[in-house]
């Protein structure tokens, strides 16, 4: 089967560059029921209690999509499906051009970060991902007739091979209206990674193409949407169409970008990105001369810059509660002293949240895999041992503050919020807010007697603060404040209610006085996180910072100098609305500004039951020739799946002419956790003939079958899987020219698996550099000893270990393997470089175990036991991340390895009787092509330090384990 898996893999790394990563990985839960519904110019696929999201989703794709198609000047040419997931408490979307044009919509809006703008956070979701549908789904010239003939063939997509940049910043404009706040083009967050990496300078065009390792993480959108800002600018309105339309033209495998802008500019586009840079930092310049006049006051740098700074919050003591992330380790809890000295406190997970109350009792909302398929926030205490205590189960709860002796939380389901009251266990007491269509809370704070919350509610541009009595919590919500701009991370300290605002365009933290907001600091950049003002006039800060973010600390005497500015703190918004967003009143709240949903109600067809038919039928063919000796066969090959995720195959199909034998492979995915490979193929042994001319005498039907399932049971951090299957292996060899038929192999096995895998990787780290993965593979033939041709009738045991430990940017890796048989088994051959089980997942019936430094096909490494032990040292050498246009290739990452392998086989007694020995270097590049395909490398030279003591060079596919 290890032939079959590698092609298969290789095929799926090839599709997966062309689409969305969470679009190869989302499932929706099949236990729930889901519907469907048509519109105009969609499908929309729902669960039974989500149809008035459902129409929401519609009436904003359909307003999103004659301005879009228009813009484009191209109309998808079926209907786009979409998906509507309840899985995920986090705002995303995706979108993918195969096997037809989908969208996923994440049923989370947003509540910090670069997505808090003035839209409605499903018309900014839509409108973003369905300008990638337009755009991936434009053809024309050479690449249109193919797929006129050939269907939806990734290759015939010319728009899917160009830089990231390039996609995500056209979507990225096109949902950005930045005189209305709405879109992240101009947003406070863009604009501070900009003025952050001014200083350093922008990134080059070789650079960004290779979508690297460089920060921010932002930056394909970031300089996308702000190169084709420029382009329309600089070029007019029409020079994105003119852009997007000779792109969409470019012929299979030569993707033109060097010379893509010319028909627009007259420039090619290294000349362009020049001049484009030029003119960014012209704009950046002008728009920050009056930000920077003024010194900064945003405290002094304790930790930073870091690959990220999720939260922090005071202490007490003086000291602060950081989530910190350094790109190597996993996020970490850290105790942070005023003078910068850190304290690892204990891992969370990433996306973790903190609140501290006055008394010091510390909260924790963090991400975590909750019944198979759920990714949801729950709330958590932070214990006096360091250890979290997990008060809620599945709650989805993002926001939680402790409030007296009860817990006061926000709760995310199904693209609506509502706030509760829990008890000091955790336990939902009663509905403080109501969820409302369109409007989203997005913190929550409460007063040090736990006696009032204040929470922020915005619907589109109406930003409002209001202030519950938990005395009387059925009473309007008093509003304390109301402005048109995003404002977020609510607290409530000794000194007043301080929250961070862009009032601006730039976000500050203010403080609530009377019915006025006062700027408490002034940055150059932006800042995303605070503690709030301690009794001892300290404040902890989190701040933009060129390459990631640094934890800052306000004194008292910086804070009493502060910025002397000052805003009213209701700001009148433009359209009439009622006076607070109260439980009475969000039901007849009109946005703020006018929406750019449509006005006219999108029709929604009635509902049906969902059919994985009507979306599961394949889309393409391309055909497939094969020769080999006098074989020749001709066919085609497909693949599918349907909307919703639950079945996914890929299919060849040949005929062989002179045999009259079907031949191919088939593999089919059931629910993401059930899998059938099946191939069947010919091989010449003997012929005559010339060349060219042979006529086949021998040749061999290779018939490979592999059921497997599996069972998850999954934390973010814990992985368990269990698993069982069966393989078939046959081997028939036909002598003609009468056809006799003989059977050397005919193999049949059961198996059973158990995997355990606690490791993990980071952005800079070399790949897994923590943690341990272990896997024990049982195999029995005999289930079906009776009839097999090998009269294989025992078992095996196969145990593969493997364990991480980060040393810097270096790792240590370590795996062993050990193999116990009982009974008639087949025997392991030890030797190369490629170990199926341990590079492409579980291969039923896969008989060999890497040993560098020998070929393969030593008879003193054949036995049915083995055992074979790897020390490797990884180091990154180059992060180059340069690609090309001429040719368009590029090279992010190269790393090198040294490594030692030992290992024997035997079949009689306990242990091998001599171990053989190997050690060498491997360099690993990740190697991109075509600006989509990226490929890990890896080329070696083994030495074997035993007899036959021969050098061995190799390259193959990713890492050795």
């Amino acid at each position: 089967m290890a032939t079959f898996r590698l092609l298969a893999a290789i095929l799926a790394l090839a599709c997966s560059a062309l689409t969305s990563t969470l679009a190869q990985a989302q499932l929706a839960d099949p236990w729930k029921d889901w519907l469907s519904a048509d519109s105009a110019h969609f499908r929309v696929h729902y669960r039974a209690e989500h149809r008035a999201q459902a129409q929401r989703a519609i009436q904003a794709a359909e307003s999103a999509y004659p301005r879009i198609t228009s813009m484009l000047q191209w109309e998808p040419r079926s209907r786009t499906e979409i998906v509507l997931f309840n899985e995920f408490d986090l705002p995303n979307g995706f979108a993918t051009p195969l096997p037809f044009n989908m969208i996923g919509v994440f049923l989370a809006p947003d509540d910090d970060g670069q997505l808090l703008d003035n839209s409605t956070w499903l018309d900014l979701l839509l409108t973003h991902e369905f300008t990638h549908v337009v755009h991936l789904d434009k053809v024309r010239g050479a690449p249109k007739v193919l797929q006129t003939i050939f269907g939806r063939v990734p290759w015939f997509f010319p728009n899917a091979f160009q830089p990231l940049w390039t996609l995500e910043g056209l979507a990225t404009y096109v949902e950005s209206e930045p005189g209305t706040g709405r879109g992240r083009l101009r947003g406070p967050l863009f604009e501070a990674q900009l003025r952050a990496q001014a200083g350093s300078g922008f990134m080059k065009l070789d650079e960004i193409n290779s979508n690297g390792r460089s920060l921010p993480l932002t930056k394909n959108y970031l300089y996308g949407a702000y190169f084709f800002e420029f382009l329309a600018r600089r070029y007019g309105a029409e020079a994105i169409q003119k852009y997007v339309e000779r792109y969409s033209g470019n012929f299979p495998f030569v993707p033109r970008l060097h010379s893509g802008p010319y028909g627009a500019t007259g420039k090619m586009m290294d000349a362009l990105w020049d001049e484009f840079l030029v003119d960014l930092g012209s704009q950046v310049d002008q728009r920050s001369a009056s930000l920077r006049r003024q010194p900064q006051a945003a405290g002094q740098v304790l930790a930073g810059p870091l690959f990220d700074i999720a939260a922090v919050a005071a202490l007490p003591s003086g000291a602060a509660l950081a989530v910190l992330d350094d790109g190597l380790r996993a996020p970490h809890l850290v105790r942070v002293a005023s003078d910068g000295t850190q304290q690892k406190v204990r891992r969370v997970n990433r996306g973790a949240r903190l609140s501290a109350g006055p008394d010091g009792r510390v909260l924790v909302t963090q991400p975590d895999i909750c019944e198979g398929y759920y990714l949801v926030y729950d709330v958590y205490r932070h214990e006096a041992d360091q250890s979290l205590r997990k008060l809620t189960h599945c709650a989805r709860l993002r926001r939680a503050v402790q409030a007296g002796e009860s817990i006061v939380a926000i709760q995310h389901d199904a693209g609506l919020t509502r706030l509760l009251q829990l008890d000091v266990a955790g336990r939902e007491t009663r509905v403080l807010l109501q969820a409302v269509a369109d409007t989203d809370l997005i913190d929550v704070a409460a007063s040090p007697d736990g006696q009032r919350v204040q929470v922020i509610a915005k619907r589109e541009a109406d930003w409002q603060l209001l202030e519950i009595n938990l005395a009387t919590p059925d009473t309007a919500p008093k509003l304390l404040a109301r402005l048109n701009a995003p404002m977020h991370g609510l607290r409530h300290t000794a000194a007043g209610l301080e929250l961070i605002a862009s009032i601006d365009g730039v976000y500050n933290v203010w403080r609530l006085s009377g019915d006025t907001l006062a700027r408490l600091t002034h940055s150059h950049t932006s800042i995303v996180a605070h503690s709030g003002t301690q009794p001892d006039g300290a404040s902890w800060l989190v701040a933009v910072a060129n390459n990631g973010f640094e934890l800052r600390r306000m004194n008292e005497s910086a804070v009493q100098q502060r910025i002397a500015a000052q805003v009213p703190a209701t700001q009148e918004p433009s359209a009439q609305v009622p006076a607070t967003l109260g439980p009475s009143a969000l039901e007849a709240a009109a946005p703020a500004t006018p929406s750019r949903t449509a006005t006219t109600p999108a029709e929604l067809s009635e509902p049906t039951r969902y059919a994985a038919w009507r979306s599961l039928y394949p889309r393409s063919w391309f055909p497939a020739v094969t020769a080999d000796r006098g074989l020749t066969a001709y066919g085609a090959s497909t693949f599918g799946g349907d909307a919703l995720g639950w079945h996914r195959y890929a299919a060849l199909a040949q005929w062989e002419t002179s045999q009259k034998e079907l031949t191919g492979t088939l593999e089919y995915l059931f629910l993401g956790r059930h899998q059938i490979a099946l191939s069947r193929n010919l091989t010449a042994r003997a012929w005559t003939g010339t060349s060219g001319n042979e006529d086949v005498t021998l040749f061999d039907r290779a018939t490979q079958l592999q059921w497997l399932s599996v069972q998850p049971f999954w934390r973010l951090e814990r992985r368990l899987t269990l698993g069982v299957g069966a393989a078939l292996d046959r081997n028939d060899r036909v002598n003609l020219p009468g056809a006799t038929t003989t059977r050397p192999r005919d193999e049949r096995i059961a198996a059973a698996l158990i995997e355990f895998d606690t490791s993990g990787a980071n952005w800079w780290s070399e790949g897994n550099n923590r943690g341990q993965r272990s896997t024990l593979l049982y195999e029995t033939y005999k289930p079906f000893a009776r009839g097999g041709t090998n009269n294989y009738d025992g078992d095996l045991l196969r145990l593969d270990l493997r364990g991480y430990l980060g040393l810097g940017r270096h790792v240590l890796g370590v795996r062993h393997t050990e193999v116990r048989a009982r009974g008639v088994t087949e025997p392991y051959q030890l030797g190369g470089a490629l170990d199926p089980q341990l590079q492409f997942g579980t291969v039923l019936n896969s008989r060999r175990i890497a040993l560098r430094g020998y070929d393969g096909d030593e008879p003193t490494l054949v036995g049915t036991d083995a055992r074979v032990t790897s020390i490797e040292w990884r180091a990154p050498l180059a992060d180059v991340d340069r690609h090309g246009m001429a040719p368009p290739f590029g090279l992010n990452r190269l790393s090198a390895t040294v490594f030692f392998d030992i290992g024997g086989a035997w079949t009689a007694g306990s242990r091998p009787t001599q171990y053989k020995r190997g050690a060498g270097v491997e360099l690993i590049g990740e190697v991109k092509l075509l600006y989509a395909l990226g490929l890990q490398l890896r080329g070696g030279v083994a030495k074997g330090l035993d007899e036959p003591r021969d050098s061995i060079g190799y390259l193959s596919l990713g890492r050795a384990f």
